[in-house]
């Protein structure tokens, strides 16, 4: 949300300089409904062409018909929009201990994470990470890889990259159409954290999202989890 604020501060003192008024409420409005719509498509999947936040903004000049404002400041916005982003996002309070003791057990750790649409701004943002370095490997799918997620390339990449077959290695994600569904297209065992609404129900009528192999809350069940199994 800190994100789209920036932006539609901006994009409304932009517009202003056109002779066009739009106070920032109005225009984080509209984009809140273009980030629903991003967010929770029909499908459960994103559209690729609304990763790029650039078209995001295009997009809204084209909704209120001033897309003779747009230039080379609507780049200027995304990187304002994700710096916002990166500072106001921190990992769940969680992550850190549990990524830290899997470590200490001796596993090997990766990143799979979907490209933003701003090439490299994705792998700034997991470098930015305080624990980064406890990662031996991040794949962007869509930059690494030609396609995103739930593309079996990237999930295959990353195995890989830490010369292990996909059956030897788990993928932890919160997405099931996405993270679940692609990890176990490739034969990983998967585990889903439900802490989104898109999460529930994991299990469906045909059609439905994937079903995982575990079902977590919290990230820091994992270790026994992995322990145990």
């Amino acid at each position: 949300m800190a994100g789209l604020r920036v932006a539609a501060l901006q994009i409304s003192l932009e517009l202003r300089r056109h002779g066009l008024l739009f106070s920032k409420l109005q225009i984080l409005r509209k984009l809140n409904v273009i980030e629903r719509e991003r967010r929770a498509p029909k499908s459960g999947l994103v559209p690729r062409k609304l990763y790029d936040r650039d078209n995001w903004w295009k997009l809204l000049l084209k909704n209120i018909h001033a897309q003779q404002a747009q230039g080379p400041w609507i780049h200027k916005v995304t990187l304002s929009f994700w710096d916002a982003c990166q500072k106001n996002s921190p990992p769940f309070s969680d992550a850190e201990a549990t990524v830290a003791k899997l470590k200490e057990l001796g596993y090997r750790l990766a990143i799979v994470s979907d490209s933003d649409g701003t090439p490299g701004m994705k792998k700034r943002r997991l470098d930015a990470v305080p624990f980064r370095r406890l990662f031996e490997v991040a794949v962007v799918a869509g930059e690494d890889t030609p396609k995103l997620k739930p593309s079996k390339a990237p999930f295959r990449f990353v195995a890989k990259k830490l010369g292990l077959p996909p059956e030897a290695c788990v993928y932890v994600g919160d997405n099931p159409r996405t993270d679940i569904a692609g990890a176990k297209a490739v034969g990983m065992t998967t585990i889903l954290v439900e802490r989104k609404s898109y999460t529930v129900p994991v299990s469906g009528p045909a059609g439905g999202p994937p079903i995982p192999s575990f079902e977590i809350k919290a990230l820091k069940e994992i270790p026994t989890l992995i322990a145990s199994s």
